[in-house]
């Protein structure tokens, strides 16, 4: 008979094992989208989303995720926040890799709470790095796309540190961030858009403002992700978050979570996203 110990001492052995191979591997998720409102030349259109990089290298100068983006040939890139993490100050890396994202195909930028805590000198820094890179910046602002003769929206809400943390760092009585904020700070949807906006927890009250498409990150999946149950804990410290990863709808809008690449994580593998979007005409 084998020893209960030695059982436990090999599952031990195997989850670690797994955990690590979970570590480095990057996932690509496939998902379809229908939007009502995608005009016909959009059906097909593809969007690469990267997320919550945070300090994680894969590869120099972040080979295997470069490797996949050229596999995917998206049409676009979006990098919904946290690319970096609050305490970096270097960003040559950051320039070499979003310098061969752009290569790729244009790369769309919104803000994460991690750059919105970066000292606005830095943050400055930051945003050089870039745009000397090629990414088109979305703070708080809106690209148009065209295809023949029709055109899509993609907008990237950059927030307010309040929605994430206390000046001190603590997550109690967070600020919310409601639809008459957003038309503040970005204005009336005109057409059909895609809205990058890094925290997806407020995606209740920013539904009303009628983005057909939202990409979000920040929740990493919940962390740990378990069966039947989904993700655990949010970065502000909260368990079992509403939003945490793959698609949600509410109302006419539609929300795209990717667990992202960086941070801690157990049963939930670092991924990229590619979402093909299809239209209903």
């Amino acid at each position: 008979m084998i020893p209960v110990i030695f059982l436990i001492f090999i599952l031990v052995f195997v989850l670690i094992i797994y955990l690590i191979i979970e570590h480095m591997t990057i996932v690509v998720r496939r998902q379809s989208i229908t939007l009502d409102e995608l005009p016909p030349e959009f059906d097909g259109f593809s969007v690469l989303q990267i997320s919550d990089l945070h300090h994680r290298k894969f590869g120099e100068n972040q080979r295997k995720i470069t490797e996949h983006a050229a596999a995917l040939n998206p049409d676009i890139i979006a990098i919904t926040g946290d690319l970096i993490s609050r305490d970096q100050r270097d960003f040559t890396s950051i320039y070499e890799f979003c310098s061969s994202l752009s290569a790729i195909a244009p790369v769309y930028f919104s803000l994460g709470n991690h750059e919105l805590d970066l000292p606005d000198e830095i943050r400055s820094q930051y945003f050089s790095a870039l745009e000397s890179a090629g990414v088109n910046l979305l703070l708080n602002s809106t690209c148009t796309i065209s295809r023949g003769k029709s055109s899509i929206d993609i907008t990237g809400a950059s927030l307010d540190l309040s929605v994430y943390h206390s000046e001190n760092f603590t997550y109690n009585h967070l600020n919310t961030y409601s639809v008459s904020l957003l038309m503040s700070d970005i204005g009336v949807r005109q057409r059909c858009t895609i809205l990058l906006m890094h925290n997806p927890l407020i995606f209740d009250s920013i539904s009303l403002w009628n983005a057909d498409l939202i990409l979000s990150g920040h929740v990493h999946g919940g962390v740990v992700r378990l069966p039947f149950i989904g993700g655990i804990l949010s970065p502000e410290r909260k368990f079992f978050p509403k939003y945490t990863k793959g698609l949600y709808i509410s109302g006419c809008s539609k929300l795209y979570v990717s667990a992202g690449l960086g941070k801690l994580r157990f049963f939930n593998p670092p991924e990229i996203n590619l979402l093909t979007l299809k239209s209903i005409h």
